[in-house]
């Protein structure tokens, strides 16, 4: 009897889950304001641990790197892996940016520390 409470518990939660995937997702997805990795559209290097990222909707996002990756200024084109191999993941903590060879060097897997929301008034604040 104790079994089949604990198994009709246990499908009511998988029911709850399944019938509102939002709550599944990430809380920054279901607002919108995350960086996903298909969405990328430029960025700008700050230094070898910063970079400032727009996306395809024209948000800027401060993305924090570990220290670790070198060069940063000269790469033609990056990549974010987000973990889970689907172009709408979130870029976030322990994402990875892969930056390609370039002129004979190595490619470079960089963790991604912390991403944030940018703004111009942001970079004011904090001079």
């Amino acid at each position: 009897m104790k079994y089949l409470f604990a198994a009709a518990l246990l499908g009511a939660g998988f029911a709850a889950a399944l019938s509102s995937p939002a709550a599944a997702q990430p809380a920054q997805l279901q607002q919108g304001q995350c960086l996903q990795q298909n969405r990328v559209d430029g960025w700008k290097v700050i230094d070898d641990q910063t970079l400032i990222v727009t996306d395809r909707s024209m948000r800027k996002f401060k993305v924090s790197l570990a220290k670790g990756c070198h060069d940063l200024k000269w790469p033609m084109r990056l990549g974010f892996s987000a973990g889970t191999g689907f172009g709408i993941s979130c870029v976030q903590r322990n994402s990875f940016l892969i930056v390609p060879p370039n002129g004979g060097n190595f490619t470079q897997r960089c963790l991604v520390e912390d991403v944030q929301t940018y703004s111009d008034r942001t970079q004011a604040d904090n001079r």
